[in-house]
């Protein structure tokens, strides 16, 4: 019998994201890591080589100093934050905005296919199509969402989470719903409405999840890079940046367990406030076409 596919809208309880979670990663794992490297590549490789250039040389600098038993003494002249403030700092953050944003959309075409083709598995040429359609959107509409919320965090602790929960749809809105900047906006606090709580539930403990995983795994893994680079080059340094680097690029696979936990609690919001998929099901009785709760029989 053919294994069936995951229905995406529809209401789920927390113990049913977290199973569906996983239950669509392994149905869908292949095309979806093909298509997240794919176009995510470029971004994240970025982001791992500056990563490790300001690591190399500003932390490995500094290890490398104590080790040796030499600490240079800065003149009263230069200034603190010279060594923290450089060129390498600020393209990490640019381009880990730009990986992250990448990531988001990846993964949200991906679903927006799955969607509108019932459970069909796209190839990179069509998650491309749709990527390029809401790449920018998302990534300069996410600028004034993500100081919003660290400006509530800062402020007062409270607000902050709350907008983390309020705008972790966001991106769902803007692909998905092919909503602009105020139209999604409104929308995330429209779905929030009564279900701050079990929707808090679910992004923290997938956040937990993949912070878990990839720390645990990134760990073992970062020891033997370390300890081969180490050896190879015979410079702190060096094996830092290296080290750093490829974490950076390893870890972020693991977001894909986060944002698909976020997306499956999203359509449930969605599900609860609309009832689309439920009117979806009224709609189809009767018709030859097989949905998600009629799997053919294979002989």
């Amino acid at each position: 019998m053919a294994e069936q596919k995951i229905e995406l809208r529809k209401i789920r309880d927390f113990g049913a994201n977290i199973n569906d979670t996983f239950l669509f990663l392994r149905q869908n794992i292949k095309p979806l890591l093909k298509a997240f490297f794919a176009i995510c590549g470029i971004f994240m490789l970025g982001q791992a080589i500056f990563n490790g250039m300001y690591q190399s040389h500003s932390m490995g600098g500094i290890l490398q100093q104590i080790l040796s038993g030499r600490v240079s003494d800065r003149s009263a002249s230069t200034s603190p934050y010279a060594g923290i403030f450089t060129l390498e700092y600020f393209m990490v953050i640019l381009f880990m905005l730009l990986t992250f944003a990448s990531m988001k959309v990846v993964l949200a075409a991906y679903l927006k296919y799955y969607l509108d083709n019932d459970g069909g598995q796209p190839g990179i040429d069509a998650i491309w199509t749709i990527y390029k359609k809401y790449f920018f959107k998302v990534f300069f509409y996410s600028i004034p969402i993500g100081l919003l919320t660290i400006f509530g965090a800062i402020f007062c602790f409270a607000p902050g989470v709350y907008l983390w929960v309020v705008f972790l749809p966001f991106t769902c809105v803007v692909v998905i719903e092919d909503a602009d900047m105020g139209t999604a906006f409104n929308r995330c606090f429209e779905i929030i409405k009564g279900n701050f709580w079990p929707a808090f539930a679910v992004y923290l403990v997938a956040l937990i999840i993949y912070y878990v995983s990839s720390s645990i795994i990134s760990l073992v893994v970062g020891l033997i890079v370390g300890v081969a680079a180490y050896f190879t080059t015979k410079n702190i340094g060096a094996t830092v940046g290296i080290v750093t680097s490829f974490l950076n690029i390893f870890s972020f696979t693991f977001y894909i367990i986060y944002f698909i936990s976020a997306s499956l609690q999203y359509f449930s919001l969605t599900e609860q406030r609309d009832g689309t998929g439920i009117l979806n099901r009224i709609d189809s009785i009767g018709s030859d076409k097989n949905n998600f709760d009629n799997v053919e029989e294979q002989y």
